[in-house]
């Protein structure tokens, strides 16, 4: 059936051994064809899909056997086991992307010479982005941690790399009521994009999860569902806002939010795409993950306590919630001292 559906800029041909060969060409463009994942129609084709069509990826190089005994050699060993097969998808796939890009600069060299002074040294080289340079670490660090396990290595020379300071202690930005407020100003009830918006804000789950939700996942006003970052089954209720921007919107029938051609979105699509109506909205700073962050900062101001919050968001550490608990709780503080002053006046 998928076949007789045309999409634009795609190509597929059988090759001389029988096989599929599916890529996304934009004749106009003057760009080589990319290879995409099949069948067609599957959420991993949609995925590449629609990063051709933004530019997000590009064509590789032809694939050369790697040498025994170089990190690119040990990378790949990595992938064929169950610590990286057994990974959430999301995470192998953002895993496999910084073990790639490190490879491409440091992949020929001898993985048994590469010590802890070597790694703090390509750690420090991008220390204009801290947060990415303890990625690159972590990921280094599991591919070593299986070395060691399989005693390619006698210890793992990333054990101890310590973390650099991230410059943003607070992570993503939390949407401030203004920018809400601008953002459902931009993009009215009846909108994908402000249906979007409610998915996150009123229940403050994470873009992976979002893109899966369906009025399926819905029974007296309830909503269940599986996180997909953590596997932790989820019950929450529907609020009345959330129920009526929902019934007044388009949606899909297995989930709310589709494509432009009708298929549900991949967490990565759906990312691309917000930051484009995050930017139409004039608020180019704000993310789909800082919506999640306003969502417990405003159940926390509303006196949640921590596990009240937790059972909304799926939040699995307290010290992650009591974040947004401790900060309510001194804004409530202050605003008790400033009615204090202001009453005596």
């Amino acid at each position: 059936m998928m076949a007789s559906i045309k999409i634009k800029h795609l190509e597929q041909y059988q090759d001389r051994h029988g096989r599929l060969r599916i890529y996304y060409r934009n004749k106009t463009s003057g760009k080589p064809r990319i290879p995409l994942r099949g069948p067609v129609g599957s959420p991993e084709f949609w995925e590449d899909y629609q990063n051709a069509s933004h530019g997000i990826i590009e064509t590789k190089p032809a694939y050369q056997r790697s040498q025994s005994g170089t990190i690119r050699w040990l990378i790949e060993q990595y992938y064929q086991n169950p610590a990286f097969k057994e990974l959430k998808q999301g995470t192998r796939a953002m895993r496999r992307n910084i073990l790639e890009n490190f490879s491409k600069k440091h992949g020929t060299k001898r993985y048994a010479q590469l010590l802890p002074r070597h790694l703090r040294k390509i750690r420090d080289e991008k220390a204009d982005t801290p947060e990415a340079a303890n990625n690159m670490i972590k990921a280094i660090r599991q591919v070593f941690k299986y070395a060691v396990n399989y005693d390619y290595m006698d210890d793992n020379p990333a054990r101890n790399i310590e973390k650099l300071k991230p410059k943003n202690r607070t992570g993503f930005h939390a949407w401030t009521i203004e920018e809400v407020q601008k953002f459902e100003d931009t993009h009215p009830i009846g909108t994908k994009a402000r249906l979007a918006f409610a998915l996150l804000l009123y229940t403050g789950q994470r873009r992976g999860d979002i893109v899966t939700m369906g009025r399926q996942h819905v029974k007296n006003r309830w909503m269940k569902f599986t996180q997909q970052k953590t596997g932790k089954a989820m019950e929450i209720p529907v609020l009345n806002e959330l129920e009526r921007i929902i019934n007044n919107s388009k949606t899909g029938d297995l989930t709310y939010l589709i494509t432009a051609y009708g298929k549900p979105h991949t967490p990565n699509g759906f990312g691309t795409w917000f930051r484009k109506v995050c930017n139409k909205a004039g608020l180019p700073h704000c993310s789909a993950h800082g919506i999640r962050k306003a969502a417990a900062a405003r159940l926390a101001e509303l006196g949640c306590t921590t596990l009240e919050i937790m059972s909304i968001t799926g939040h699995t550490t307290l010290a992650e919630v009591e974040r947004y608990t401790k900060s309510a709780q001194q804004k409530q503080l202050a605003e008790s001292v400033r009615q204090r002053i202001d009453g005596q006046k």
